[in-house]
């Protein structure tokens, strides 16, 4: 069994990283279990409403069955649209449930300081947090407004605006919403106003670091998550490389409309984990932020082995 990996202790930018992922390394299966237990219908609900939103299933029923193509595209669209405003609902439906596990999971993580969190204790508390969860996305909804405005000033500045500007700008409020969300999940005590306070306190504490750690970090999840989507693409490419069919029949082979369902269906999937992951790393950068500015892990430390030293 893999150690405990202590997620409250002051590390260098490196080390916040270095850390997280030997976490993930130790318990990435109980992780994952958490992860499928809770997400498995929503992961089928945005299989199906991408699937169709894409497709487009009533033009291809229409056509199938004569209708002519006005009709069948009319079809395909109203059905796009539809699938569309699911997806939506879900995605922040996805939202809300996983930024709650990953911050109640690193609290039974860090109380316990054993790997494998009960997956059912995790979710009995996490659910608790939902509305305020919303409560959090609404407000930080409302502040991407003028958010979105200075982002857009700022990339009128020619390169350094586009580059450096805008993009530090939108890490900026997504790495403070996003320890803003773990830390209402992982302190009981915290309501989700103060949680946007406590986030915003993090941000600032040590603005490089914790906007360096979330892009770094964020960046590397999403990679692995691309690479993962990419696969059924590089499938269907090197086959109909290959294939003696012209366009028409590969647009009709099993084998092609096989690997689509494939490429859906870990696009459904990889999202919603890397969010998940993500999460998890705004828990590690909050701790190391909270740890760095109030030594209250390390204040505790001394103060048990002054205990122990006087028994």
């Amino acid at each position: 069994m893999s150690k405990y990996i202590e997620p409250r202790l002051r590390r260098d930018f490196g080390g916040v990283i270095t850390a997280y992922f030997d976490f993930l390394k130790g318990d990435h299966k109980n992780i994952f279990k958490v992860f499928i237990t809770y997400n498995f219908i929503f992961i089928i609900i945005l299989f199906l409403t991408n699937y169709l939103s894409s497709s487009g299933l009533d033009a291809l029923v229409a056509l199938s069955s004569g209708t002519y193509m006005d009709q069948a595209m009319a079809g395909s669209l109203e059905t796009s649209l539809a699938a569309s405003i699911i997806s939506a609902i879900v995605n922040l439906l996805v939202i809300l449930l996983n930024a709650s596990l990953a911050g109640v999971y690193l609290r039974l993580y860090e109380r316990d300081r054993s790997n494998n969190p009960n997956s059912k204790e995790v979710f009995y508390f996490a659910k608790n947090k939902l509305g305020g969860m919303f409560l959090i996305l609404f407000i930080g909804g409302i502040a991407l407004i003028p958010v979105t405005i200075v982002s857009v000033i700022a990339a009128i500045i020619p390169i350094i605006g586009i580059l450096f500007v805008f993009p530090i700008i939108m890490i900026s409020y997504f790495t403070w919403l996003g320890m803003s969300m773990f830390s209402y999940a992982y302190d009981e005590n915290l309501d989700a106003v103060a949680a946007l306070g406590k986030g915003w306190e993090m941000l600032f504490s040590k603005y490089w670091k914790a906007i360096g750690v979330s892009f770094v970090s964020t960046i590397l999840i999403y990679l692995t998550s691309i690479l993962f989507q990419l696969v059924p693409g590089l499938i269907i490419g090197f086959y109909a490389f290959n294939s003696p069919e012209d366009n028409l029949e590969l647009q009709d082979n099993i084998f092609i409309k096989a690997v689509e369902f494939f490429f859906y269906a870990i696009n459904s999937i990889t999202g919603i984990f890397a969010f998940f992951l993500i999460m998890l790393v705004m828990g590690f950068l909050y701790f190391n932020l909270h740890e760095t500015k109030y030594n209250v892990f390390l204040r505790n430390r001394i103060s048990k082995l002054g205990v122990e030293d006087a028994e």
